[in-house]
């Protein structure tokens, strides 16, 4: 196989084309096809096919080329033009053979042939062909003494064929012939044939339908045998014919069965908690695997009843398990089914349930007309365990007729059960971290904010991705005495416990510097040698702030430690960032830090915020203007600092939702109001 590009230039050169014009592929790649191979003598011809498949139409043929070793050889090509998705020609596909083994193999088919004809002679075998057009049956000798007829006394006709069939068999045999015909399927039959003198002969035949250009079946080939011997081993043929059937059947059920732990596999994958674990499972075996499914789920508490989850093909019978539910609470202490399988740990087959005695298992009148609404034929109850836990149980049921459970089932089943328990087993692992790293955030965070006179203030903390991590992103809002607050913001580099107990002191550091009447520059002065003395870790950014209270409304006073800046949203209606950038907390001994103080004005809006807002991989990042911009697009729409939290939550989501970013966010919304 060579394909080429539009100018003749080789681009794939197979290995069997290797071996078949004697160029290796690193030899002639992005060579012309034909300084390859067309001889001098041959290159019109050459020209005249390549412009035919360049033109879209395909051309076969045979051609002679050159070898590297210069030996001219006869080929059989098929060209066909490579098309893309717009319809255009953009290269060429050649397939090549060498004509001379063409010539061997027709030598081979030939002595096949001869081969074929002494094994049908051998094997006792008559041919036969049926031209359906004409209604022609052909025969050769072995047929005709096969059926006890002479060619002078047979017809030729299918008619004169059904005729020598044995009167009872003649029905079905031609019933399976016109079936073959309507299908184009092949057949076989065994049917009977009188002979003359009234003996009966057993004849084995198995045909092929002929189909014309227009694929209309025009007949049929094959071949006949007298099997009148071999009657008598009929059935034992027929049970290794059915062994070998029930082998397939094992082998499709096991292929079902790893399908199946495929899809329970990505329903337990694509859970984000329990419930939408439980959920999935039973609708993944559903109905593979059974007709109903119940999955059933003990609370981490240590409470005997379990949550439990049901699935069935007809939402309505959905609806009746679950009133039936309500009907018969579940009983702990039942001797048979999930509530048995949980106590014991020990699974459950039950193979045929209608085989099983009411009065022994101790089923009452009423459910008993409850089961037998629910048609169940066959049950299987599964413990799921982890560490020698038993976390609940899977249930599965047949209600069809003629399919029962069994061993296999049972293993798949204990298979499935143990995926399901180390599943659940994680998620409430994950649920339990999750539940820790929120405590711990929620108590590295003021509980409550304090009330300032002419100030609406609101605040935010979204947790990256799942929220299973700490972050290193505070904030906290406090009275430092009469008339004054102070507001700090900040992120520490990195996650989990050590940036928790980075976020702490950082906190205790700044409350208790601002406390004893440090300005703001000399918290943050504070800061950074609390930070390099107690080896906190490589560096955080922070932003510090004060309101103080006066005759003529709120005194902004901000100074930054290598945070990014506040966006301030003027009553005006103008956004601009807010104070002076300042040197990160942490690396070095002495920090360039400057405050930078305003008066607010009722309606002015200070939006203060962490780099996990603004930091993301391209297209999601924002720079400093578009952040300005969109703070000021969000107070301008919104008329409180709850609003502008709220308004801000919903476009950061949009440029990325906040569960698939990499970092948390902390924002800090102040809006100065009218003098209560």
């Amino acid at each position: 196989m060579v394909v080429t590009d539009l100018e003749g230039r080789i681009e794939l050169w197979s290995r069997h084309a290797e071996e078949l014009f004697g160029w290796a592929e690193e030899e002639v790649l992005g060579r012309d096809i034909s300084e390859i191979l067309v001889p001098v003598d041959q290159h019109a011809s050459s020209a005249a096919i390549v412009a035919q498949v360049r033109g879209g139409q395909d051309w076969t043929g045979e051609f002679t080329v050159r070898r590297k070793d210069g030996e001219a050889i006869p080929i059989w090509v098929a060209d066909r033009p490579v098309i893309n998705r717009q319809g255009e020609v953009i290269g060429v596909i050649g397939v090549s053979e060498d004509l001379v083994e063409h010539q061997r193999v027709s030598r081979v088919a030939e002595e096949l042939s001869e081969r074929l004809q002494l094994a049908l002679e051998a094997g006792g075998l008559g041919t036969f062909q049926w031209d359906m057009v004409h209604d022609v049956v052909s025969w050769d000798d072995r047929v005709h003494s096969l059926f006890g007829v002479r060619p002078e006394t047979f017809d030729g006709t299918y008619e004169a064929y059904l005729a020598l069939l044995h009167p009872e068999d003649r029905e079905a045999s031609s019933a399976t012939v016109q079936d073959a015909v309507a299908t184009g399927a092949p057949y076989t039959l065994d049917h009977r044939v009188v002979w003359p003198d009234g003996s009966v002969h057993w004849i084995h035949g198995a045909g092929h339908i002929t189909l014309g250009p227009d694929g209309e079946a025009t007949g049929a080939i094959g071949v006949v045998a007298d099997v009148t011997e071999e009657r008598r081993n009929r059935e034992q043929l027929q049970k290794l014919t059915l062994d070998a059937l029930e082998a397939a059947d094992r082998e499709r059920v096991s292929s079902e069965r790893l399908e199946f732990l495929g899809r329970v596999n990505d329903a337990l994958a694509a859970a984000t908690d329990q419930p939408s674990l439980m959920r999935n499972v039973v609708a993944a075996a559903v109905p593979r695997l059974g007709d109903w499914c119940s999955i059933f789920v003990l609370p981490p508490g240590g409470s005997q009843i379990p949550e439990v989850e049901v699935a069935h093909p007809d939402p309505a019978m959905v609806a009746y398990a679950r009133e039936l539910m309500e009907r018969f609470p579940y009983d702990p202490d039942a001797p048979f089914g999930a509530p048995r399988v949980i106590r014991t740990g020990e699974p459950e087959l039950i193979t045929d349930v209608t085989a099983l005695d009411p009065d022994a298992a101790e089923v009452g009148d009423e459910a008993q007309e409850v089961l037998e609404r629910l048609q169940l034929r066959s049950v299987i109850t599964v413990p799921l365990i982890k560490r020698s836990r038993v976390l609940g149980a899977l249930q599965l049921v047949m209600s069809r007729a003629g399919r029962q459970y069994g061993a296999e089932d049972l293993a798949l089943a204990q298979a499935v059960g143990v995926r399901i328990a180390s599943s659940l087993q994680n998620q409430r692992l994950s649920d339990e971290q999750r539940h820790i790293a929120k405590t711990l955030q929620a108590s590295l965070l003021p509980r409550a904010l304090p009330k300032v006179p002419d100030l609406d203030i609101a605040v935010r903390y979204w947790a990256r991705g799942e929220g299973v991590d700490v972050g290193g992103d505070f904030y906290d809002i406090f009275e430092v005495r009469d008339g004054l607050w102070a507001f700090v913001l900040g992120d520490v580099c990195g996650s989990g416990p050590q940036a928790a107990a980075t976020a702490g002191l950082l906190r205790h550091t700044i409350a208790t510097s601002a406390w004893h009447g440090d300005p703001p520059e000399q918290v943050l002065h504070s800061l950074n040698s609390a930070m390099r003395n107690r080896d906190a870790g490589p560096f955080c950014t922070v932003l510090y702030g004060t309101v103080e209270a006066t005759g003529a409304g709120p005194r902004l006073t901000v100074v930054c430690g290598g945070h990014p800046l506040p966006v301030l949203v003027g009553s005006d209606g103008i956004a601009d960032q807010f104070g002076t950038p300042g040197t990160l907390i942490g690396p070095l001994a002495r920090i360039d830090v400057t405050a930078t103080s305003r008066l607010l004005q009722p309606g002015d809006t200070l939006v203060a915020y962490t780099d996990g807002a603004t930091d993301l991989p391209p297209p999601h990042g924002l720079n400093e203007t578009e952040v300005t911009k969109l703070v000021g697009s969000v107070v301008s729409s919104d008329s409180t600092a709850e609003q502008v939290a709220d308004g801000m939550h919903r476009e950061l989501h949009r440029i990325r939702p906040i569960d698939e970013r990499n970092d948390d966010i902390a924002l800090l919304v102040l809006r100065a109001t009218a003098p209560d």
